[in-house]
């Protein structure tokens, strides 16, 4: 006769049984976006001139300045010549051009909605038009800087509108860890309406924080969709954004002084 020992499945008598809410606790996009805190880390590539790593939710982004550098070729460049490559990890949706990509569904990628989709042809430009601006290439003739941008990983609930400050802020604190002579400290954001700006401010200051807000230098700058066809209420959103980019300039600032 077989006895089956029971204490083996049930365990002891005094054992409690282990209970499990009936429906998980699921936080909306809202409060997880509240909640994402960015983590930044300068100078963790030894062989780059600068370096910089950030993080925000599951927004990882890589960037690393090698320069100046002699350039070997035997025509005189006055000024220093700029390289800017952006790289997405290659599961990560991305598109060349602002139309739906069709290649997408030959290449096994997850279709996604174009607002999430990852247009390198616009981080490119962005990017190229910032550093270019922002370097004093003068100063550097018959030299090469290169800038390498690499988006490691992402999530869907993440629009690509809210990628491009990382991105360029991920640069701007490589060039500042880097040393590279610049025009200014520069700060990127994406305001609530849409309006992504890359600036720095300029020589000429103003007591009136208000006045002195036109006293900004837009490094670049991209709408999507312009928000409003009025001028003087498109000045108000542009002033609002800038107001935004400096206050995120002022932290920044001060968490790259506390580094030195």
């Amino acid at each position: 006769m077989n006895v089956i020992d029971r204490r083996r499945r049930l365990g002891p008598a005094t054992a409690i049984p282990l209970t499990f809410p009936s429906a998980e606790v699921k936080l909306s996009q809202e409060t997880e976006k509240k909640d994402n805190k960015l983590f930044i880390q300068l100078s963790n590539i030894p062989t780059a001139t600068g370096s910089s790593f950030i993080q925000s939710g599951n927004n990882l982004l890589l960037a690393s300045v090698y320069g100046p550098r002699p350039s070997f070729k035997r025509t005189f460049n006055s000024k220093a010549v700029l390289k800017v490559t952006f790289h997405s990890s290659p599961f990560l949706s991305s598109s060349q051009a602002t139309g739906n990509d069709s290649n997408n569904s030959s290449s096994g990628k997850k279709h996604v909605g174009d607002e999430f989709q990852i247009v390198n042809s616009v981080i490119s430009s962005t990017l190229e038009t910032a550093c270019s601006n922002l370097i004093l290439l003068d100063n550097y003739p018959k030299s090469t800087i290169d800038i390498f941008v690499n988006l490691i990983s992402t999530d869907t609930a993440t629009k690509f509108i809210e990628l491009l400050p990382l991105i360029h802020n991920a640069v701007n604190l490589a060039l500042v860890d880097s040393g590279i002579a610049i025009k200014g400290f520069p700060s990127a954001i994406i305001s609530e309406n849409n309006i992504f700006i890359n600036s720095i401010h300029s020589d000429t200051y103003d007591q009136n924080q208000h006045e002195d807000l036109e006293n900004e230098e837009l490094l670049t700058f991209y709408i999507p969709h312009l928000p409003s066809n009025d001028e003087k209420e498109f000045k108000l959103l542009l002033s609002d954004a800038i107001g935004q980019s400096r206050s995120l300039r002022s932290e920044l600032s001060q968490f790259c002084c506390d580094k030195l």
